[in-house]
């Protein structure tokens, strides 16, 4: 989750683990990667250091690792709110919809996802998230399409306002502080 209402406006580029910060690479294409070995169910078998800068730098706790990148791959949103039959539902798959997000990218926000080598992870989900009018989103709206439920206009708007509404957030977590203020001490 992006807070712009920070003054340094620094994006999170390290991940904490039993109180200590650690850099991570934070370029979308790697988190990307990251996902579809979390996708694989087997995430286990696999050597997660291709994530840090430093790689005389790592956390020796690899369970501890895996629970903080995790944590910065997907990133807690306050809103929406989980609803519906089957919020983790799978809609996107990176690798299978590679052109549909390239394509999308470009035409609603001009940005070149093949030649851009800067763009931060969390900055490709806000985008990813404000999508609109795509074939992306058309995929992604016929992949959550259930011909069972019969849910009325009505109810639909009720459940969206249940979704985002502003009542009762929580409140950011420790660990997003600790990495708050590392961050601010490199800006």
């Amino acid at each position: 989750m992006l807070d712009l209402t920070k003054y340094n406006n620094a994006l999170p580029s390290a991940i904490v683990v039993e109180g200590v910060a650690y850099p991570v690479k934070t370029w979308f294409k790697h988190w990307m990667r990251f996902m579809q070995i979390c996708e694989s169910g087997q995430p286990d078998e696999f050597n997660f250091d291709f994530l840090f800068v430093d790689k005389d730098k790592i956390p020796e706790n690899k369970e501890a690792a895996f629970i903080a990148l995790k944590d910065f791959a997907i990133p807690k949103a306050l809103l929406p709110r989980p609803s519906g039959k089957n919020p983790d539902q799978k809609i996107v798959d990176y690798a299978v919809d590679g052109n549909l997000i390239y394509s999308a990218f470009m035409q609603m926000y001009h940005i070149d996802l093949i030649d851009d080598e800067n763009l931060h992870w969390h900055k490709f989900l806000a985008l990813f998230e404000g999508l609109q009018g795509t074939k992306m989103n058309t995929v992604m709206e016929a992949r959550m399409y259930d011909e069972s439920d019969k849910t009325s206009y009505e109810e639909y708007k009720r459940q969206s306002r249940e979704s985002w509404s502003l009542e009762g957030l929580e409140k950011i977590s420790e660990t997003e502080e600790a990495i708050e203020r590392f961050n601010e001490a490199f800006d």
